[in-house]
């Protein structure tokens, strides 16, 4: 998407023998080239991924009965959270009894 410098309007796109923008309220034409050049390369670095709950936020005195997805126990412990704004409902972060597997209740 391109933007006409003089006036700020949305660039139109013509491509019939010479690909071109051009401006439909004032004279400004961008002719595009066929030529493709890389100015810059940069390696993109793949990031961690840090967990929203970890072990030691689920505390263990609060228990519920709550089935286990992985293993059917009923029983687990939980925490509730805010991690969205404040309009959403906040999010149940359970870990089970039995497996500890830890999932998430909206």
């Amino acid at each position: 998407m391109e933007f006409c410098p003089t006036c700020g309007n949305l660039l139109r796109y013509e491509g019939d023998g010479s690909s071109r923008f051009f401006c439909s309220t004032c004279p400004y034409v961008a002719y595009i080239e066929r030529r493709v050049e890389i100015k810059k390369k940069q390696l993109l670095v793949k990031k961690s991924i840090e967990p929203v709950v970890t072990k030691d936020d689920i505390p263990t005195a609060a228990e519920t009965e709550a089935p286990c997805p992985r293993c059917g126990h009923d029983k687990a412990y939980f925490k509730s959270m805010q991690i969205r704004s404040a309009d959403e409902p906040e999010s149940r972060f359970y870990r089970c009894l039995k497996c500890e597997f830890t999932w998430r209740e909206e």
